[in-house]
């Protein structure tokens, strides 16, 4: 049964990204609580709520009891319609995601919608995973090799969605990091999109992301901190692997502009 079918809450649009991109600080940027809320990967179809979500709803003012996150639903609508419904009455909101299989599941259960595509250069997504993940104490579970084949499948899944959504009509819109970050008109074009005011909170949630150096490079806002790859502290393995995922991309980087 699909979201129209079961009368649940429909998104206004969907961000398909590509993590590293820029994806969270964009959500933040559209969020202005009580109005307009993105959530930020919460996993809509899955059967336990991820921590995070837990953070999101505090931080947001949808606040949930223990005895509410412990609840186990017969399927996700039921936990869309028990634990989401409600908070997001009255509300405009939206889904952000980092894998293309949970874009698929979004766009498959509420039919089309309009949806913000960010990508970045790769080099620069592989280097910041690799530097996030030492810096997050997470080499343990995101190792190289989980880099290399994130960069490789997510490039092209993501390059596939925005030639269906092309093919199809389906209104949507490529923001990239790089662009994001230094222009004003940019970010106002993506407002326009939309329809959300934006000049959200960018710092929102990073804290308890473990990502607060992020919030501390761009001073706060929206602003063109982030290192460039030689000054990321990475070693010469690490170099060598951000140079083989660059080459093996070379598509994703034609498809959006980077070549």
């Amino acid at each position: 049964m699909s979201a129209a079918e079961a009368d649940l809450p429909r998104p206004d649009f969907l961000i398909a990204a590509l993590g590293r991109s820029g994806s969270t600080m964009i959500s933040n940027w559209l969020t202005r609580p009580p109005g307009e809320i993105v959530l930020i990967e919460p996993f809509l179809f899955a059967a336990a709520n991820p921590a995070m979500l837990h953070r999101q709803f505090d931080h947001l003012g949808l606040a949930a009891s223990a005895e509410e996150w412990a609840t186990t639903d017969a399927d996700w609508q039921a936990r869309l319609r028990r634990l989401f419904a409600p908070r997001l009455a009255g509300r405009r909101w939206a889904v952000k995601e980092v894998l293309g299989e949970e874009h698929r599941k979004v766009l498959a259960a509420f039919g089309p919608l309009p949806v913000v595509i960010t990508v970045r250069d790769i080099d620069a997504i592989a280097a910041s995973f690799l530097e996030k993940h030492r810096l997050q104490n997470n080499r343990h579970r995101f190792d190289e090799q989980w880099v290399a084949d994130y960069c490789r499948r997510e490039t092209g899944l993501i390059m596939a969605l925005h030639a269906k959504l092309i093919a199809e009509g389906t209104p949507a819109l490529v923001v990239r990091y790089e662009d994001f970050v230094a222009s004003p008109a940019q970010r106002e074009a993506l407002a326009r999109f939309v329809g959300w005011p934006g000049e959200g909170d960018v710092t929102r949630h990073m804290d308890h992301l473990g990502r607060a150096f992020e919030a501390e490079r761009h001073g706060g806002g929206v602003g063109a901190g982030a290192p460039d790859l030689a000054a990321r502290g990475l070693e010469s393995e690490e170099l060598e692997l951000v140079a083989e995922i660059t080459a093996a991309c070379a598509a994703y980087r034609a498809a959006f502009g980077y070549a």
